[in-house]
C-alpha cells in the first residue's frame, strides 16, 4: 500500500471510528406529550436548536425561524427548538413554559422540546461556553452528529448549517 493511500484509509477509519451519536434525551414537548430524541427524529435529517438560560432562548429564535422556513415543511427534516430548564427553581419551571408555549404557533408545539433533567451532560456534549448563546446540531438520519456551532445567528453559520444539511438529503 503506498503512503498516500495508508493515509487516506486512516483517515477514514478515524472519521467513522469518531461518529457521535446524541446522547438520549428525555423531555416533553410544548404540546404536553413525552419525547426522546434522537429516537423521535429516527430517519430524518435533524436540526436541533438549544438554548439554556431566557436570553438563549432568544438567541434560539433567529436560528429557529431561518431552520423553519428553509427546512419546516420538507418531510425529510425535523427542526426541535430546546430550552433546558434543569437550573431554573422548580416554581418557575411552570410559568416559564407557559410563555413559551404561548409565543409558539399550535403547528410547531410537538416539536418544542422543554428538558429538565441532565442539564450537564448536554452541557459537556455541546461543548458548552457562552450562557446566552445558541447552541445547534445537526443530526444524519442515524441520530449521528454531523455540524455542531453555537452563538448568535450569521449568515457565514448558517450558510454552512445549510450546506451540510443539504447534502445529507442527497446522500
Amino acid at each position: 500500500m503506498t503512503c498516500l493511500a495508508c493515509l487516506a484509509f486512516m483517515a477514514l477509519s478515524a472519521a467513522f471510528v469518531c461518529a457521535e451519536t446524541l446522547p438520549r434525551l428525555e423531555g416533553e414537548t410544548l404540546s404536553k406529550k413525552p419525547i426522546v430524541l434522537p429516537d423521535a427524529a429516527h430517519g430524518k435529517i435533524t436540526l436541533l436548536v438549544i438554548g439554556f438560560t431566557k436570553k438563549g432562548g432568544q438567541t434560539t429564535g433567529a436560528w429557529q425561524k431561518q431552520l423553519r422556513n428553509d427546512f419546516g415543511a420538507d418531510e425529510r427534516y425535523a427542526v426541535y427548538p430546546v430550552a433546558v430548564l434543569e437550573d431554573v427553581p422548580h416554581f418557575m419551571r411552570g410559568m416559564i413554559t407557559r410563555g413559551i408555549r404561548s409565543s409558539t404557533p399550535p403547528s410547531e408545539q410537538d416539536h418544542f422540546v422543554i428538558i429538565v433533567h441532565g442539564e450537564q451532560d448536554l452541557k459537556r456534549f455541546v461543548g458548552y461556553s457562552t450562557p446566552d448563546d445558541a447552541y445547534l446540531l445537526l443530526l444524519d438520519a442515524k441520530g449521528e452528529i454531523r455540524w455542531r456551532g453555537h452563538g448568535l445567528f450569521n449568515d457565514k453559520d448558517y450558510a454552512a448549517l445549510k450546506n451540510v444539511a443539504k447534502q445529507l438529503s442527497s446522500e
